[in-house]
């Protein structure tokens, strides 16, 4: 077992992605430039998401579940404490909107409020669109304690194995699609909807190979050690190089592609190069930064109602221009920032107090 390191870089870098979700939902990229499209258009912060997140549980909890020493119930009940009360908040602040911009359903309703909508892609969009990712989330959730207990005795190269068995699923997912095209689809881009390319983008089932990648990834790091520096600096600037040629390909890259593990092997050696250490790392570390990455939950689920009720207080045409923009999502960073100290942290400390104790929860995450 390696030595308990800090990874308060992975919490800054959560902000960027965070941000750049944020920033595809201010601007539609169907109608820019053709790299910028690519940029910005190819999901590879949600891909991150489902990486680190594999990454940073197993880090915290594989070895207390080896031990025997937490529960499944336990780290359930943690994981709820974690994600709920940021996205209830989310649902309450967009409640008006889900009578504004949709069709009021019970059943899409109450599958959003139990973070299962990310099954039935007819619901998947419904009220508060980001949180596609979280119900995904929960489901990474609920599996890790059997990936881990699946993944305890395995050697290196038996992960390394697997994680390439994980990939080769998911681009074999999504080239099955773009060969069957089971929905009869002439071009696809941001704006399509149809059953089977829903199911793709956004369906559980698809997105966790990424988090077993990301949960072999720190596997290997537990077991293993951190990188050297030059190491750690080398996979920095090589898989982040990697990474930004893909993104500026992406338009040219069949779209469904892109919506599951293309960059996940990659994400994965990004997310140990900083973990490990190097300049990257550094760079990351100052308190401001993992203010910025810690409020990034909040970013994330809030971003989307927030953008929508100021499209439905000044209108279409005034919050299309570039500066509008640019102030409203300074605004929305610093609301969420403030949402994190203010509410989400004495909330989330007292339902830990309350149902474990004044220990706190060992989770980065």
């Amino acid at each position: 077992m390696a030595a308990i390191r800090s990874l308060t870089a992975l919490t800054s870098i959560r902000f960027l992605a965070a941000l750049r979700v944020a920033i595809y939902h201010l601007v539609h990229w169907d109608a820019t430039g053709y790299w910028w499209r690519g940029l910005m258009a190819t999901p590879a912060s949600v891909s991150y998401f489902f990486v680190s997140s594999g990454f940073l549980l197993t880090y915290t909890y594989a070895l207390r579940f080896d031990r025997g020493e937490i529960s499944f119930g336990r780290f359930w009940l943690g994981r709820a404490v974690r994600l709920l009360p940021v996205y209830y908040l989310g649902l309450l602040l967009a409640f008006p909107l889900l009578f504004h911009d949709h069709v009021f359903s019970l059943v899409k309703t109450v599958a959003t409020v139990f973070l299962v909508q990310s099954w039935f892609p007819g619901a998947v969009l419904y009220w508060v669109y980001p949180a596609w990712a979280l119900s995904n989330l929960a489901f990474c959730y609920l599996s890790l304690p059997f990936l881990l207990r699946a993944t305890r005795s395995m050697s290196h190269s038996a992960s390394l194995i697997l994680a390439a068995l994980a990939w080769l699923t998911s681009l074999a997912v999504s080239f099955t699609y773009v060969h069957l095209n089971p929905d009869g689809l002439t071009t696809i881009n941001t704006g399509t909807s149809a059953f089977w390319l829903y199911v793709l983008k956004y369906n559980p089932a698809i997105h966790i190979p990424e988090f077993l990648i990301g949960v072999l990834a720190a596997r290997f790091f537990n077991s293993r050690g951190a990188l050297t520096t030059a190491q750690a600096n080398f996979a920095f600037v090589a898989s982040a190089a990697v990474i930004l040629a893909v993104l500026l390909l992406g338009n040219i890259i069949p779209y469904p592609v892109t919506h599951t593990g293309l960059l996940a092997p990659l994400l994965a050696l990004f997310i140990l190069s900083l973990a490990s250490g190097g300049f990257a790392a550094r760079a990351l570390q100052p308190a401001w930064f993992v203010l910025l990455g810690q409020s990034s939950f909040a970013l994330y689920i809030l971003h989307a109602p927030l953008w929508d009720y100021l499209q439905w207080t000044f209108g279409v045409s005034l919050v299309t221009s570039h500066g509008f923009r640019a102030v409203a999502l300074v605004g929305i960073v610093a609301l969420s920032v403030a949402l994190y100290k203010w509410v989400e942290v004495p909330i989330t400390n007292a339902l830990r107090l309350h149902l474990f104790g004044p220990a706190p929860l060992r989770s980065s995450e």
